[in-house]
Order: C-alpha cells, then sequence, then structure tokens
C-alpha cells in the first residue's frame, strides 16, 4: 500500500534539513577564490578544488598528497613567509601578496587574507584564508610601470635634448649679438671713414679746380701773350701752323670736356689731341698734317675712341657724339 494514500489531505512531504556542515562545505567546495587550512608546521589540511586548481593540481586530494611543507613548496621567497607568520602570530590576522610556485615550478602571484585559529589556551591549532590568483593583474602593472619608466627615460631625454638645444640657442644667441654688435662697430667706423673720404675727395676736387684756375692763369699771363707775339713774326705757313696747333693744345689742357674724356674713357694723350681736333671738325688729314701723323694712323686712333667710347658699332658720327659730350 501505497504511504502517500495515509498521509492527510493537504498536506506536503517533510523539506530536507541540511546541517550547518553541508552548508560550510558546499560553499567551501563550490567557491571560485581557493580557500585552504594549514597546520602551524607548514602542512596543508585542507583546501578546496579552486585552491588546487590554480597550483596545477587535478584535484585537493592530489595537491596534499604532493605538498608536504607548504613553506617551501609553495613559497618563492621563504623570507617573506617567515615575515608574514610572525605578523599573524602577533596580530591574528594578516593580507599580503607573495610570489607563489605551481606544480610545474612556474611562478605566479597571489594574494591571500591569512587568519590564526586558536584553541581555548589562546594557542595557535591552525591557520586558515583565501587565496586569489593576481598575476595577470600583477603583470599588467609592471608592464604599465615599465612603459611608464619608458616614458619617463624618453621624457629625460626629451629634456637634456631640449635642454641642449637651449644651450646651442643660447650660445647662437649670444655669439649672434656679439657679430651684431661688431658689425655695429664697424658700421660706424665705416661712416667715419666714409665722411673723412667724402671731406677728401671734395678736398680733392677742390684743388683740381684751384689747379686748373692756376695753369689757365699761368697760361694766359706767361704763354698766351708770347704766342700772341709769334703771329705777329714774319713766318712761314708751316711754323704758323704749328704755332695754331700749340696754341689749340693749350686750350686743350685747361678743357674739362677733355678731363671728362680722360678720365671716364681712359684716352690717351694723342687719343685727347686728335679727339679734341675731331670735335672742332679737323678731317683726318688736317688732322695727320698738325700733328705729323699719316691719315691712316689717325683713323687707327679714331676707331680706339670709338672703341673706348663704347660707340664703336653704333650709326653716329664721333663729331657729333664728342659735341654732345661737351
Amino acid at each position: 500500500m501505497n504511504n502517500r494514500g495515509n498521509r492527510p489531505f493537504g498536506t506536503s512531504a517533510p523539506a530536507t534539513v541540511i546541517s550547518p556542515e553541508e552548508k560550510y562545505r558546499s560553499l567551501f567546495d563550490n567557491a571560485g577564490e581557493g580557500i585552504y587550512q594549514s597546520s602551524v608546521s607548514g602542512r596543508i589540511l585542507n583546501i578546496n578544488p579552486a585552491l588546487a586548481t590554480l597550483f596545477g593540481y587535478r584535484s585537493p586530494e592530489e595537491m596534499k598528497r604532493n605538498i608536504k611543507n607548504a613553506y617551501r613548496q609553495i613559497y618563492a621567497d621563504r623570507k617573506q613567509r617567515e615575515k608574514v607568520m610572525r605578523e599573524v602570530e602577533a596580530r591574528g590576522h594578516a593580507q599580503y601578496e607573495f610570489r607563489f610556485l605551481r606544480r610545474d615550478k612556474s611562478q605566479g602571484w597571489g594574494f591571500t587574507s591569512m587568519h590564526a585559529v586558536r584553541n581555548a589556551y589562546g594557542k595557535t591549532a591552525y591557520y586558515e584564508g583565501f587565496f586569489i590568483d593576481i598575476t595577470e593583474r600583477k603583470e599588467m602593472v609592471e608592464k604599465l610601470r615599465e612603459a611608464h619608466d619608458l616614458l619617463e627615460q624618453r621624457v629625460a631625454e626629451r629634456t637634456r635634448k631640449i635642454a641642449h638645444l637651449n644651450r646651442e640657442l643660447a650660445a647662437d644667441i649670444a655669439q649672434r649679438k656679439k657679430v651684431e654688435k661688431e658689425l655695429k662697430r664697424r658700421t660706424v667706423k665705416l661712416e667715419e671713414f666714409n665722411i673723412t673720404l667724402r671731406t677728401l675727395l671734395d678736398r680733392r676736387e677742390s684743388d683740381r679746380k684751384d689747379l686748373e684756375r692756376q695753369i689757365m692763369s699761368n697760361i694766359d699771363d706767361l704763354i698766351m701773350p708770347g704766342i700772341e707775339r709769334l703771329k705777329d713774326v714774319a713766318i712761314t705757313k708751316e711754323a704758323r701752323s704749328v704755332i695754331q696747333s700749340l696754341e689749340d693744345n693749350l686750350h686743350t689742357l685747361t678743357s674739362s670736356f677733355l678731363y671728362k674724356l680722360k678720365t671716364d674713357a681712359h684716352l690717351t694723350f694723342t687719343e685727347l689731341q686728335i679727339a679734341n681736333f675731331i670735335k672742332k671738325g679737323k678731317s683726318s688729314k688736317e688732322i695727320g698734317t698738325l700733328m705729323k701723323l699719316s691719315s691712316a694712323t689717325v683713323n687707327v686712333h679714331r676707331n680706339s675712341i670709338r672703341k673706348k667710347l663704347g660707340i664703336r658699332r653704333e650709326k653716329v658720327s664721333l663729331q657729333t657724339y664728342l659735341l654732345n659730350q661737351s
């Protein structure tokens, strides 16, 4: 006979009662974080599957069989473990990061929160706590630190380069100011020299004009009277021509026109005489007779004069050009 039929109508089956131990075990086994209990000597008392997996073991039992002393087989730095244990004993708990060893001897970074479980006499019976693998976070932090250090290094290098460039720029500016100062000094000196030179040139021009006036005065007072007396003397036609040429040449000496030709075109004395006769309308034959030269020689001088005046290839009368320059 079915027992269900013996229950009063409207009643349900009694709920399953779960003990606190079973609840703790469920939380212990299914927790995502590693949970552990270890003796004071370092022997593993109890661990959950998550912790075994984090250390590279297939099960908690396998890890307990392989780990005989957690202090030596899990902690990469035993000195840190000893320091932490002193803190736990003194304060009853501690939280810290440490480098741990996996089953394959590779290293990782973990964070644990540990506290001491004490007996009725206050003596530590065992330790328990939880463990989190923070290897990825630590590696990321390390990469960020390296990147920061690299950035700081580059900033320092760039700062040194900028400082070096600033020093070079300051040196260039100082050198440029020095050069500018020297240029200003030389400019002042050059202006003073130019003033002095202009003064000398003006004085030279004044002296030249004074000399010309003196020469013209001496010619008019001392030479021209003698030439005029010679004209009254009975002389040959040839001698009279020579006297006329001498008179013309004396006028040439005091001519500003011929002085300009000599200065600008660099004509020789013979070319100056010929240029003066050409300006007066003399032919090559007449000039040759007056200067005791052949007509061909006079023509050679004519071509030289045109070349020096820059009109050799121009269709312009030499006499007209000379008259325009007067």
